[in-house]
Order: structure tokens, then sequence, then C-alpha cells
């Protein structure tokens, strides 16, 4: 469906576009655009949250730095995208746009992990339990390290008493180690450290009971400890000073960099109209996008497989962005659509020589002017009409889900399944793209013979199942499974919201309109669905979160 707002056809573009060579008459490069962005997209994005999690942030830290990001966009892609659309500086301004997001991400690749000190402990004598390792550290201390056990983590405990020094290895489960917190350790140093733990050690210390007794009168002595782990950032104290500065660095890096990619996407669908002769061809340069994410996420999360380096994913990143600014570079925006420009101009230098003609001409496109401006008001009488708040009111529902998905989903996989969780998300990508990729071609027929309003119940549906299922399946490669319902939740969801948009917006405000509704979704509801997500995540058990989402999207 051609939108008012897109680029019209013009009769000259056929008979120029037979002369064109092969590359630009089948926009190989628009398509190798889309490809290679949304590659760079698939490889880095997925893992990003895990990334910093990596780096020791934790994971309310994430979550207050991915709830910025909708609010941000929700600004700032429209403003960008109208000094683009009056300067018509598209490529300039998207590869702009690129180069410095590889660049802020280079940065936060290089950055060094956040440093704690190490939790310091002593080993006591408990009447039921025997001789305890005695600490206070964070509640992510007993799951993270111990869950990554077939990944080689292991916890290790450095020793020092008056007869000699000592170390033993042990393990740990959040089930039986972890107790309630004692009354008699202060509670400032509860809220900086976390929780108490009393950690049997017998079994691993029967080499070492020599060193817990004095030689004269075997009394007990006091052993002092430091415990680390194998993977230094999984356990760790209280953090050293100045560590905040590099917090904020990673977060700013991450929240900047990632609104930028948001906005990359907004100047490369408006590359995509200003190249194209017809807007309704959109569509089939677009999904060579989706094709390159899927592609490119499950092939990075192959390669990080074999090395075991997180810096192979800012390399393939890097190396794909300039292959796409490259690429970009030699796109070729329509000719009449330039011919306009320089019209323009042309008529601008009559007008300075016909004094009449001119005064008449620009109090002719002043009141045009005028006018465009207010046509914006025609918006307004929509919010009266039931349809259109019903449909607004899905668009913010759709958009509370994705904060969901985006970024609780990867860091609930990176628990369940810590050795796993980089190539888990690779094959999650993959078959999320692959979904898009089917519905993109047949949303237009199935809206048509199931209508937009049950199309809508029906996405409700493939919400509350796709929860369900995040929710019920426990073993991570099943979870694999729902990211089908991607068919739903975005392919057809994406096209229901443009084709909807352009039916009730008024005349020449399709676009206006499309753009309201998206920021409604994807960065008004979206933001408040961090909000209440980051609250379930962090402070209730996360599994719960789906499970509230699944129950939500029933409801509705």
């Amino acid at each position: 469906m051609e939108s008012p707002s897109m680029l019209a056809p013009t009769t000259n573009v056929v008979s120029a576009s037979s002369s064109l060579p092969f590359v630009h008459r089948y926009y190989v490069l628009l398509k190798a655009h889309y490809f290679l962005f949304f590659s760079a997209f698939g490889i880095l994005y997925p893992i990003l949250n895990i990334t910093l999690r990596g780096r020791g942030l934790s994971t309310t830290e994430i979550s207050y730095a991915n709830l910025i990001i909708p609010f941000l966009v929700f600004f700032t892609n429209p403003l960008l995208g109208f000094v683009a659309d009056h300067s018509r500086r598209y490529l300039l301004t998207f590869n702009c746009i690129i180069i410095i997001i590889t660049c802020l991400y280079s940065i936060l690749f290089i950055l060094p992990t956040i440093k704690s000190n190490y939790i310091q402990a002593t080993i006591v004598y408990d009447n039921q339990l025997g001789h305890v390792l005695d600490f206070c550290a964070s509640e992510e201390v007993a799951t993270k390290c111990s869950s990554r056990s077939e990944c080689g983590c292991s916890y290790t405990s450095l020793c020092q008493t008056t007869n000699s020094p000592f170390n033993f290895t042990f393990t740990m489960s959040s089930k039986d180690t972890r107790q309630p917190k004692k009354s008699s350790i202060d509670t400032s140093e509860f809220s900086t450290c976390g929780v108490q733990y009393r950690v049997p050690v017998d079994k691993f210390i029967h080499n070492y009971t020599s060193h817990l007794y004095s030689n004269i009168d075997n009394t007990s002595l006091l052993v002092v400890c430091e415990i680390t782990c194998s993977i230094t950032h999984f356990c760790h104290g209280t953090r050293q000073s100045q560590q905040a500065l590099y917090i904020l660095l990673y977060a700013l890096l991450f929240i900047v960099g990632t609104n930028l990619l948001s906005i990359g996407i907004t100047i490369g669908a408006s590359i995509g109209f200003a190249t194209l002769p017809r807007p309704d061809i959109f569509g089939e340069q677009r999904v060579w996008g989706t094709i390159g994410f899927g592609l490119s996420a499950f092939a990075a999360s192959r390669i990080y497989a074999h090395y075991k380096t997180e810096y192979v994913y800012i390399i393939m990143f890097s190396i794909t962005t300039i292959i796409c600014i490259c690429v970009t570079s030699f796109i070729r925006i329509q000719p009449h659509k330039r011919r306009r420009k320089k019209t323009n101009d042309n008529i601008q230098n009559n007008e300075q020589e016909i004094d009449d003609i001119s005064v008449n001409n620009i109090t002719i496109e002043t009141k045009n002017k005028d006018a465009s401006q207010f046509k914006v008001a025609a918006l307004i009488p929509l919010l009266k009409k039931i349809d259109v708040i019903v449909f607004l009111s899905l668009t913010f529902i759709w958009g509370m889900s994705y904060a969901a998905l985006d970024p609780y989903l990867y860091l609930y996989i990176d628990e369940i399944a810590p050795c796993q969780s980089h190539v888990i998300v690779g094959w999650m990508s993959m078959i999320s793209a692959s979904a898009e990729v089917i519905a993109l071609f047949l949303a237009s027929r199935m809206l048509r013979l199931l209508g937009m309003n049950t199309a809508s119940i029906i996405i409700l549906i493939a919400f509350a199942i796709r929860f369900a299922g995040y929710y019920f399946i426990r073993r991570p490669y099943f979870l694999l499974i729902m990211e089908t319902m991607h068919y739903f939740n975005f392919g057809i969801l994406y096209v229901l919201i443009a084709q909807k948009a352009d039916s009730i917006a008024p005349p020449g405000l399709a676009g206006t309109l499309q753009g309201v509704v998206y920021g409604v979704s994807f960065g008004l509801g979206r933001g408040i669905g961090l909000i209440a997500s980051s609250i379930i995540y962090t402070r209730l058990q996360s599994r719960l979160l789906f499970l509230q989402n699944s129950q939500r999207n029933l409801l509705n």
C-alpha cells in the first residue's frame, strides 16, 4: 500500500531506470546496505548486556542503563531524522552515525573490567555445620560461579594463620550456604556487602586441620581468608575506589551507542525511500536486513564458541560497519529527486528577476508553509475515535512486552545456561529472523484474509504463548521453539502498525502518524515496560517477569 507521505513514482523514472547499470537497476547496493548494517546489528547487539554483566556491572545497573534508552530514542530519533530530511544528506548522516557507533563500542570493549576487593572471610567452628567460611557478599556470589562450573569456574580460599598460609578450593550452593542476616552485623555493612554466608568446609580442609589449632594449647586460631573465583568478576567484595567512573563510562557508551543504532535504522529507511522510485518495493530491499541479522548473529556465536573471547564480536562488528560505510557511499539517490531540488533553486533565481511574480510566489509559499504547519493539528481529532484509542493502547501494550524480551530474556538465558548463553542467543536470533522474513512476505495476505482486529488478537495470544514458554520451559535449548512466535510478534505486528496508521491518517500525514505510533510502542510503551520489568526482575524471581507478561497479554 502506498503511503501519502512516501515518495511517489514519476513517469520519468521508468525510462531512466531502464538505462541504469545492473547494480543500480536492481538496487544491489541498497540490498547490500541493509544486509551489512543489520548484520553488524545482529553481531553485537544481542550480547551487549551479557558483555556488560561480564565486565562487572550488576543486573540493577544494567537495568537502569536500558531504562534510559527508549525515552532517549523517543526524543532524539525524530530530531536527527528532521536534520537528515532538511539537509538531504542521508548517506553522509548515516555514515557519520555508523563511524561514531563503531568508535563508542570499540572503547566499551577495551575498557578494563570493574575492579573489586577480595571477599574477606574467617573460618569459625559451628556446632551444627562444623568448620565454616563466614563472610558477607552479594547474593550473586553463590550463583554466578557455581552455575559456571562447567565453564571452569571454581571458588578458592586463600587463608592465613599464625602458623602458616594455606589455600583450598571449595563449592557452594545458594540453597544451603546462604543464611539469614544476623543482627550482630551492622546494617550499613550489610547494605554494602550483601548477605551473610556460612559455607561448610570440613571436607575441603581435612589436609589442613593442623593449621586451625595452636600447637601449644590446641586452641582454635583466628583464620583470615580471601575468597576468589577463577573467573574474577564473578566473585567480588566491595568495589575499589574510583570504579564508579568506569561504571558510568560503560553505561554512557552503551546508552549513546544503542541510541545511535536505533537512529541508524530510521535514517536507513529514509535512504531506501529516497533511492527507490516506488515505496511499495521498499520491503523487498529491507528484508535483506533481517536475513543479514539472523545469519550474522548465528555466525558470530559459532566463531565465539571456537575462540572463546568477546573481542570476536567487536572485530566482526567493526569489519562489517567499514564495508557498510563503503557500500552506502556508492548508493545513488533517484535522479528525479535531485532534479526536484535543482528545479526549486532555478525557480528562486527566476523569481529574483521578476519582482511582481516573486512577491506573489513568496506570498503563496508562505501561506502553504503556514498551512503545512497546522496540518499536524488534524491528528488531534483522531484521539477522540474509539478505534484509534484501542489501536494506540494495543501498540503501547506491545511495546511493554518488548521490554521483557530485550534485555531481560538474554540476561535470563545467561543465568540458566551461562556456559552456552552466547550460542543459544545466536540460535534465537537466527530463528526469530527467519520467522520475521517469512512474515514480511506473507503479512499483507494474512491481514487481508483475517482482518486487522483478528490479527491483533492473534498477536496478543502469540505474546502470551511466548512468555508462558519462557516461564514453564526449563531446558534452555527448548526455549528456541518459542522464537517462532516472532512471526506474529514482530513480522505481522510491524506491517499491521504501518498499514493501520496509513489507513486512519489524514491526507499527507501518514508518515507523521506512523512516527507517533512507533514512538508510542517502541519508545513510550517499552520505556514504561522497562520500569516495571526492572522491578520484577531485580526484586523478585526473574522467571516471574515472563509469567506476568503472559497473563497481561491474555487479559488484554
